[in-house]
């Protein structure tokens, strides 16, 4: 019997559920708020959270990350009346184990709580808990590597598995790296370190953030991709997420040689494990983060500094020596540099300005080369001094500018080891590269252009909103954190004036968005109040109250454009209005490239279920969709395949159920002779259908994977 708590506003289908599950034998609980159920767990422990979406004061999505945060092992379907794809596919990214869309039978109900709750069973061999515990006692934050793979041991030992690995994503979403290993096969697992999102089973938990289990022939999975590891005859395979409020950020896998390796018990033990080695991580990397932040605490005194971080990373390291080049944004050159050895590691390109040559840089990743400079990158055999026997390029990037770049040499005997500590030095150079935005501007990576050009970024606008992704306010380049202001509600009312885009919005609009249950008078008073807390932020005249940003008009307040204000919402806006159908294909493509460069994510982002601004959101997305399709046929038209092909992938990353971008990704990799790539694409598109909305491919998309499926058998 399983411990059940319903929450509903609806007092009446709230009841109704409670029924339905004690008919069921299990223990059911009802409240009728957030609230309600906060405080009911506090006092009993439950194993499943059923709660409805909508609910005043506090909605299901609130009570499900309160839930998270609070009781990890604690699972939570949501139920809404609103069933879209989009939802559904919030509920889960945003930690649901399931959902339900009302109306739904009494079969639906019970099948889905059912499915929950055996999320959570386990049953036979190892004892899951015991196994969990001295997992937790051995992860530390303070000693964090070492520590994991002594946890990886003790996976591996307890569930007779012949491998363990971890692998952990770059910063600001960056690709899946390898980074510890347990077990007789190192050598080929680290054949391949690296995935794209949504390619390799690790690019896969990466994009879907969904466990996986697979028993038998891996060798026969198009999804695997790597049969360095297959060769060694591993067959089975598991993998659980590391994720928290932001997502996922790694992923931890066990291997085995067996068929009959029990992949459903080991999957319940890592999901369960995931849990203690994601929190030493997330605690690990914060303060190495906190590190940084001591350290450069007085930027301004120029190098000294810098000086103590590169030998802080070339400690974490155990590299040789290194060196930290920090760019002049007016030149493009360097502007400061300094090493812990007496040379320097700076190569060519970097020395002439030439960033756009330095593939670390333009796609912002982490590079270890082997000792041997047969291997290397064209630019890094050119341009990096011969002195360097195995380079760690570490790129110092934040919010897509680039500040410089770290060089580690790690010598001869450390390379295997060195990608363990690419993600924790990654962190380290993105936390400098954050400290150097405020007195050191950085320059702009474009990554949509043919050749990554790198524009200066010496000129920012006196004030720059960016609403497109997450919510970020920045001051002559730098940016204005969060914790600034002393209101929470006074970066919502930024975000409402600068959805209008200058239009002018009345006060009791503004208050029934911010407060809708406070009475008018109250709701002026806090106005008043949060006004005042932004402008104290962002006008820098306000002691004289010429107000320049943040104007009103008696009960009219709106977002002055004509200030020195960049916003990428109004140019985003601007540029889709006026874009050609017709004209120069150069032009048409540089247009286009600079809309998919705005949309650096969904209309804030940072609050994904704001309502206010849903309708808004929906079409921008849809418009960035309408880009990137014309952008791939435009890239077709021209030959660019490469370019096409990476169209259609942002297009799929923003709208994953959509066959027929899926299709003409497909068709765009069968005319490339690419069947297997796009047969581990449809096998990941017919997954996620079916786990996530229980719903099958159309019938031409089955046809068109038949057909590449033979392709891929036949080699073709």
């Amino acid at each position: 019997m399983s411990s059940i708590l319903v929450v509903d506003d609806n007092q009446d289908m709230a009841n109704g559920i409670a029924m339905i599950l004690d008919e069921a034998k299990h223990d059911v609980k009802v409240t009728h708020s957030g609230k309600g159920a906060l405080s009911l767990m506090e006092e009993s422990e439950f194993d499943l959270v059923v709660s409805d979406v909508r609910m005043p004061a506090m909605s299901g999505f609130e009570l499900l990350e309160r839930v998270r945060a609070r009781w990890p092992l604690t699972k939570v379907v949501l139920l809404t009346a609103y069933g879209t794809i989009d939802s559904a596919v919030d509920a889960m990214r945003t930690g649901a184990c399931d959902f339900l869309t009302k109306p739904f039978d009494n079969s639906e109900l019970l099948r889905v709580v059912q499915r929950a709750i055996d999320r959570g069973t386990t049953s036979g061999g190892f004892d899951i808990a015991a196994v969990v515990g001295e997992v937790a006692a051995t992860v530390s934050a303070d000693d964090l590597l070492p520590s994991i793979r002594r946890a990886l041991d003790i996976l591996v030992q307890s569930t007779g598995a012949d491998d363990a690995e971890l692998f952990l994503s770059e910063p600001e979403g960056g690709n899946p790296l390898l980074c510890l290993w347990s077990g007789p096969d190192g050598e080929a697992l680290s054949d391949r370190t690296r995935f794209e999102p949504g390619l390799g089973y690790p690019g896969i938990v990466a994009t879907t953030g969904k466990s996986i289990c697979a028993r038998g022939d891996l060798a026969q999975d198009p999804r695997f991709l790597r049969t360095a590891v297959t060769a060694l005859g591993i067959r089975s395979f598991v993998a659980a997420p590391l994720a928290d409020a932001n997502g996922v950020f790694g992923s931890v896998h066990l291997m085995s040689r067996q068929d009959d390796f029990p992949v459903e018990r080991v999957l319940k033990l890592l999901e369960r494990a995931a849990m203690p080695i994601g929190s030493a991580i997330r605690a690990g990397l914060g303060a190495l983060r906190q590190s940084v932040d001591t350290m450069c605490g007085h930027l301004d005194d120029s190098s000294p500094p810098v000086r103590a971080l590169l030998e802080s990373m070339r400690q974490l390291a155990a590299a040789q020596y290194g060196t930290l080049a920090l760019i002049d944004p007016a030149t493009g050159r360097p502007n400061q540099v300094v090493s812990t050895g007496s040379a320097t590691l700076v190569c060519k390109q970097i020395e002439g300005g030439h960033w756009a040559e330095c593939s670390s840089l333009t796609e912002g990743h982490a590079f270890v080369a082997e000792p041997g400079r047969r291997e290397w990158p064209e630019a890094c055999r050119k341009g990096l001094p011969r002195r360097a026997v195995s380079p760690c390029c570490l790129p110092l990037m934040s919010g897509g500018q680039v500040h410089g770049l770290a060089v580690l040499d790690m010598g001869r005997e450390r390379t295997q080891e060195a990608a363990g500590q690419l993600v924790p030095l990654l962190s380290m150079a993105s936390q400098l590269a954050i400290r150097l935005q405020s007195h050191h501007p950085g320059l702009s990576v474009d990554k949509g252009s043919h050749a990554a050009e790198i524009s200066s970024n010496g000129n920012a606008p006196e004030l720059e909103l960016r609403c497109l992704g997450p919510f970020t306010i920045s001051r002559r380049g730098q940016v204005i954190s969060a914790d600034t202001f002393t209101r929470s509600k006074s970066i919502v009312l930024l975000k409402l004036l600068a959805l209008k885009a200058g239009a002018p919005v009345n006060r009791d609009v503004l208050i029934e968005h911010l407060w809708p249950e406070v009475d008018p008078r109250q709701g002026t008073n806090r106005l008043h109040g949060i006004i005042h807390d932004l402008r104290s932020v962002i006008e820098p005249q306000r002691a004289d109250r010429d107000w320049k940003y943040i104007r009103n008009r008696g009960e009219l307040y709106y977002l002055d454009l004509d200030a020195p204000i960049a916003l990428d919402l109004s140019r985003f806006r601007s540029l889709a209005t006026h874009l050609g159908a017709e004209g120069p294909a150069e032009v048409l493509s540089s247009q286009l490239e600079e809309l998919v460069t705005l949309y650096r994510g969904d209309l804030f982002e940072d609050d994904p279920f704001a309502a206010w601004c849903s309708a808004e959101r929906e079409g921008l997305k849809q418009e960035y969709l309408r880009t990137l399709e014309r952008l791939a046929e435009l890239y077709g038209q021209q030959g660019n395949d490469e370019l096409a092909l990476r169209a259609l992938r942002l297009a799929l990353s923003a709208s994953p159920f959509r066959d027929d971008l899926l299709l003409a990704k497909m068709k765009l990799l069968e005319r490339l002779a690419r069947a297997t790539e796009a047969v581990a694409a449809y096998d990941l598109y017919r997954r996620r259908l079916a786990t996530e909305l229980d719903a099958e491919p159309s019938a031409e998309l089955q046809s068109l994977n038949g057909r590449l499926l033979k392709a891929a058998r036949s080699g073709a």
